[in-house]
């Protein structure tokens, strides 16, 4: 993915909230969105732990 496509996804991410995101916030979320492509890329790559690592990263997210 480009640099280009990575920043225009954070942008149409920060346009569906109803909110302005401070620029740590939306560090943060590019921060994620980097490290979740990277879990698709190393998926795609065969890597043979990534499903465990992606429940894992999954069950966090999703912890309240």
């Amino acid at each position: 993915m480009t640099y280009r496509s990575f920043y225009k996804r954070v942008s149409k991410l920060d346009a569906a909230r109803q909110f302005t995101p401070t620029h740590v916030e939306r560090e943060a979320l590019a921060n994620i969105i980097a490290y979740l492509d990277e879990l698709a890329a190393r998926k795609v790559m065969g890597d043979q732990f990534i499903q465990s690592e992606i429940k894992a990263v999954n069950q966090f997210l999703r912890a309240p």
